[in-house]
């Protein structure tokens, strides 16, 4: 690497001071380059060199932005110019070997999680947004439950590009919310950031210390267990009441199951919750069958058949809420493959009687692929 005189030189003849400046040797293999601050890249000898940096500069920089060129720094004979990123080809041009001091975007610019957040410090500003200005951790809540929804929509599509934009949308959201707790002093990004990586190490100490963890279902033991002696949770009732009432029902049911069968009450084999989802379905009928069904005992009997379903879903090793959302799609798209059909033969579904549609249905049925039967 050069010598720190000619490095000094170099960055002066940019108009700039040393302090600050991270130097990269072009000769060197690994090179990251960071966007959020003044760079200087010596070793650019030949006009490969000026493409190989031009390549590694265009991955994070807009090709428009614009890098000086400095040759012989601190000699009679030093030459200074300026070329766009996408230009930088033609740095070989001066006499070689030269330099190149590419300074920082601005914050907002960066493609980093630093220019993110001053992107969403400028939106709460004075001169910032007006919708975001308004915005409060409460007034954020729908935006919260509807870009996760699209994520989860995007995966169970395997639309993989969709994802990562609907990913970037829930960032969003912690970014917002940890500016809004920032404003009020409460934790900011940076405190997300360190609560998140003490939590990943202390909950997988069969990874960063000496626990034996064999299977996933030991890593989810060990998991509750430590979340429990980390909230100092000595009740019974401490067990479940962390669970999130906001969850969708069947997720909720499932948790609390599962958070009560990691201390014993729970069911030996698979025909016990059988069993018992059978006995709620009897219970129902009976319900159902009296005189004059009250609502209240008819929702209460079918909740009881839900949750027992749900303990079915379990035992199984399926995911019920996703067990449900996957039957729903698969309605969806048969009673649209009837719809077409129905409208192939010039008529619609309110034409026709119940056992012409239950016709249709069977024929839609064997034109899915297994995975959606």
């Amino acid at each position: 690497m050069p010598g720190s005189t000619s490095i000094e030189a170099a960055v002066t003849a940019a108009g700039r001071s040393l302090t600050g400046v991270r130097v990269f040797d072009l000769r060197h293999a690994e090179i990251r380059p960071d966007a959020g601050c003044d760079s200087l890249f010596v070793g650019v000898g030949d006009a490969a060199a000026a493409r190989r940096l031009r390549d590694l500069l265009c991955g994070h920089y807009p090709p428009s932005h614009r890098v000086t060129i400095i040759s012989r720094p601190g000699s009679r004979r030093q030459r200074v110019s300026e070329l766009p990123v996408a230009d930088l080809e033609q740095a070989h041009q001066a006499p070689s070997p030269v330099s190149v001091f590419v300074p920082a975007l601005p914050a907002e610019q960066c493609p980093t999680v630093e220019g993110l957040r001053a992107i969403m410090a400028r939106l709460r500003s004075e001169r910032g947004c007006p919708w975001d200005r308004e915005q409060d951790h409460r007034s954020l809540r729908r935006c919260l439950l509807e870009e996760t929804h699209e994520a989860l929509a995007a995966i169970d599509g395997e639309r993989w590009q969709e994802l990562a934009a609907e990913l970037g949308d829930i960032l969003l959201q912690v970014l917002f919310h940890a500016q809004l707790a920032g404003e009020r002093g409460d934790f900011d990004f940076d405190d997300v950031v360190e609560r998140l990586r003490e939590k990943l190490i202390a909950r997988h100490p069969h990874v960063f210390g000496d626990a034996v963890a064999g299977d996933a279902e030991a890593v989810l033991r060990r998991w509750e267990e430590i979340k429990r002696r980390e909230a100092g949770e000595e009740r019974a009732g401490d067990l479940l009441a962390d669970v999130p009432p906001t969850l969708p029902a069947l997720d909720r049911a499932q948790k609390v199951q599962r958070r009560a069968a990691h201390v014993g009450f729970d069911w030996a084999q698979i025909e016990g919750p059988l069993a018992k989802l059978a006995e709620e379905i009897e219970e129902f009928k009976a319900a159902l069958a009296s005189e004059s069904p009250d609502s209240s005992r008819l929702e209460q009997e079918m909740g009881d058949i839900l949750f027992a379903a749900v303990n079915v879903a379990r035992f199984a090793g399926v995911n019920a809420e996703q067990a449900l959302r996957t039957a729903v799609a698969r309605f969806a798209a048969r009673f649209a493959a009837m719809w077409e059909l129905a409208a192939e033969q010039g008529r619609t579904l309110q034409d026709m009687n119940l056992q012409e549609m239950d016709s249709l249905w069977e024929r839609v049925k064997p034109s899915r692929p297994v995975g959606q039967q």
